[in-house]
């Protein structure tokens, strides 16, 4: 069969299509995708991220042809707090279709299938943060609002990085001190005797209080609970290593990040305190940054929000988090990446301006 004598027929898939979506998003992935389920399968991942979460199954669009799945749209359920109250959103993703259907409108029909089953489920809002081809689709012709720009940040140990374009021994490079320089810069030094910070494997009610304490200080960020983090760090089939800061006996924050197996970068996924709580910070900081390089990791990545006015230097706007990561993690990326939101039904959506406390990490979307 050729795209010539085949219509597709779009439809909500069923679990029982999990065995066909599986290998075909496996392509999305790249080359270290395999990095998000080293001891499973590209099954075992969407199961655990379509069926697995405890806000319910995941809404995945699909087109078919000829007995095949040649288009997908997907959709997690995410609680969102927004203004002072907690609504049921979706993160769209797992954008693909097969090279023989594009340009036949599939994208457009999935899009809008999921965003009406998203309506129907009691969903106030969608998200995603889109690519440079998916952007102006939605943007221009399905109603996406691009309400936040994210800047994706980098730490670098210099040496590592000249002697790969020189040819100088890094050993050599790193006698100048600049390895020293930049991370006595960027790295936040312990606060003393404040905060401790020690690993954990799950999250517990000391985090359900952590949440409830730390919500009035954000005006959208996704809902923190135990159950959820749980289920996107701690059961899922990516590894991640997660910190947890005390302060006298009470939980005051979180970090968690990542580390490749076949490479010498990492992450900082998430990290999340009360808004002003720059001390927790610090302290998570010092402690994850410190433990990814102790484990050989030569680049470190992360994500910040632009400030109001996309890009200007507000930081009285920004939360103690945001302010700390743009210090730890000095090399930006010139171009922004997008953020955008919609109503199930394509209304008008009202999100916080730029200029209020909003809180969106590396682990809020699904690609890390």
């Amino acid at each position: 069969m050729t795209r010539a004598t085949v219509i597709p027929a779009v439809r909500l898939a069923e679990r029982a299509d999990l065995a066909q979506i599986a290998p075909f998003l496996v392509p999305l992935g790249g080359e270290s995708f395999g990095e998000r389920f080293p001891e499973g399968t590209a099954q075992d991942f969407f199961r655990w991220k379509y069926f697995e979460n405890p806000l319910g199954d995941a809404i995945v669009g699909i087109a078919t042809a000829g007995g095949s799945v040649v288009s997908v749209v997907a959709a997690t359920p995410k609680r969102i707090w927004l203004s002072g109250k907690t609504v049921l959103g979706y993160e769209l993703g797992d954008f693909l279709t097969d090279e023989n259907y594009r340009k036949m409108g599939l994208f457009s029909q999935l899009i809008e299938l999921v965003c009406r089953e998203a309506g129907a489920r009691g969903s106030e809002l969608v998200y995603v943060r889109p690519n440079d081809v998916s952007f102006p689709i939605l943007a221009g012709k399905l109603s996406f609002q691009e309400t936040q720009r994210v800047d994706a940040r980098r730490f670098v140990i210099p040496s590592q990085t000249l002697s790969r374009k020189t040819g100088i021994p890094a050993s050599l490079l790193r006698l100048s001190g600049m390895d020293w320089l930049l991370k006595s810069h960027c790295i936040p030094r312990s606060p003393g005797n404040g905060v401790t910070v020690v690993p954990m494997e799950r999250f517990g009610e000391e985090i359900d209080q952590l949440w409830q304490r730390a919500a009035a200080g954000y005006d959208f960020a996704l809902v923190r609970d135990s159950s959820y983090l749980n289920w996107r760090f701690s059961d899922c089939p990516t590894p991640y290593k997660m910190w947890l800061a005390r302060r006298k006996g009470e939980a005051v924050g979180f970090l968690v990040t990542s580390a490749e197996r076949t490479a010498p970068s990492g992450a900082v996924v998430d990290l999340f305190t009360e808004s002003c709580d720059a001390e927790a910070v610090r302290a998570l900081l010092a402690t994850g940054m410190g433990s990814l390089l102790k484990g050989g990791i030569e680049l470190i990545s992360t994500w910040t929000l632009q400030a109001s006015g996309h890009g200007s230097e507000h930081r009285s706007e920004l939360s103690a988090a945001q302010e700390v990561l743009r210090c730890a993690f000095p090399f930006r990326r010139k171009q922004y990446l997008h953020l955008v939101f919609r109503a199930p039904d394509a209304k008008e959506i009202n999100l916080p301006a730029t200029s209020q406390k909003w809180h969106f990490t590396l682990g809020d979307s699904d690609g890390a």
